[in-house]
């Protein structure tokens, strides 16, 4: 078993991602947990979606700091939820 994660260090997240997430208001797992997955990738692509592209392994990652594991261990049906969960929320925001 992984030793805890120091106080605001995600599981999966490096320190660009970090700052990203700060700037949705997302300071460490408490905040990711409360939010929830599909809220934060929302708001991740409502903010950065035009500088940059979020990618799926982007949600993974997030997935794993969710439940603090790595994320190769979501299983196959979970990626593949989570790749329609991109497919969905993009075209929402291209819609608006």
């Amino acid at each position: 078993m992984p030793a805890p994660n120091p106080h605001g260090k995600m599981r999966n997240i490096g320190p660009t991602s970090s700052r990203e997430l700060a700037e949705i208001g997302i300071e460490n797992r408490s905040d990711l947990i409360k939010e929830g997955l599909e809220e934060t990738a929302r708001r991740l692509l409502f903010r950065f979606g035009g500088e940059k592209q979020i990618s799926v392994n982007y949600l993974y990652a997030l997935e794993g700091a969710i439940h603090d594991h790595d994320w190769r261990d979501i299983t196959p049906s979970r990626k593949q939820e989570l790749r329609d969960l991109l497919v969905r929320l993009r075209s929402e925001i291209a819609a608006h």
